[in-house]
């Protein structure tokens, strides 16, 4: 029995041993198929890495040459004929920006429309381009002074956003105008430059003033004054909030402000109508006139008296 079995075991390895030695060829080709196409990776892997790193050596050695260097203090631009001398070095040397940028640096454009944006004389930066090989084109919209804050002896120069402006850089009135003031009394806090004047007085007189500008009614009426003091009080016995100056010394009384909210209060455009129906019969510039009261349906007016 024992010799049978050990027949049949010594049967089975045999079988074994020549399926082994029948396979092991091709497990051989397969090895090698293997470390032949590992190679190949390999040397594939190195040949892209080495390619990607001689494409970038290459590139930033042909973008960081001089051609393509661009230096904000060559910066030019249309001056316009308001501002001074100061004002287009400040422009060229804005706080921030740096002596030279590389033309390719990630990012460049809204750096530069950042630096720009901090900027007090300067009110919004519309955008920036890059141009071949050292070239920026950049288009913002500078701050323009319209009126000076008189308060307290003191002056202060504002554009039609409220800002308060360096004074130096500016030319103002500007040449063959008047300027416009707006006169405020109260004690409220100063602002740095490129800071808006938060107090509703003068920003009632500031958004007066650009209404009128709109319509070009300041230079019509030569209008020289905003009086903004009493803005803020309550309405009593026909007390006015707002009162304007001619350059003649002509008074209009205004009323509250669009954003008062007082009940009844005639709007903007029909206290213009008002000022323009009255401009119409006693001429533009009021000369003859010692008020002019806009606040009612009809308007009042009264005129200067001789003797």
């Amino acid at each position: 029995m024992k010799k049978i079995f050990k027949s049949q075991y010594d049967k089975v390895i045999d079988k074994i041993r020549a399926n082994i030695v029948m396979v092991k060829p091709r497990f051989e080709r397969i090895r090698k198929v293997f470390i032949s196409l590992s190679l190949k990776s390999v040397l594939a892997i190195i040949v892209v890495l080495s390619v990607i790193w001689l494409g970038k050596f290459v590139w930033k050695r042909m973008t960081y040459q001089d051609i393509f260097l661009v230096s904000p203090s060559t910066f030019s631009f249309e001056t316009p004929d308001w501002v001074t001398e100061e004002f287009v070095y400040e422009i060229s040397h804005v706080r921030g920006l740096k002596s030279k940028y590389n033309i390719f640096k990630k990012g460049l454009t809204k750096e530069i429309a950042k630096v720009y944006e901090s900027s007090p004389l300067i009110s919004r930066v519309n955008y920036v381009e890059r141009e071949l090989p050292d070239r920026l084109n950049v288009k913002f919209e500078l701050r323009r002074p319209v009126a000076i804050v008189k308060r307290k002896r003191k002056k202060y120069l504002l554009d039609k956003d409220c800002v308060r402006l360096p004074e130096k850089y500016y030319k103002y009135p500007e040449d063959g105008n008047d300027p416009v003031y707006i006169i405020c009394r109260k004690s409220v806090k100063v602002p740095d430059y490129g800071e808006k004047w938060k107090d509703r007085s003068i920003e009632d007189g500031i958004d007066l003033l650009n209404y009128l500008k709109q319509n070009k009614i300041d230079k019509l009426l030569k209008i020289a004054a905003i009086d903004v003091s009493k803005v803020g009080g309550r309405r009593k016995d026909g007390k006015i909030s707002v009162e304007l100056w001619t350059k003649d010394g002509a008074k209009i009384k205004w009323g509250f402000s669009a954003s008062s909210g007082q009940v009844n209060e005639l709007s903007n455009y029909e206290k213009l109508q008002n000022l323009l129906s009255v401009a119409m019969e006693e001429g533009a510039g009021l000369e003859n006139m010692e008020y002019v009261d806009v606040r009612w349906k009809t308007p009042l007016a009264k005129r200067l008296s001789v003797r």
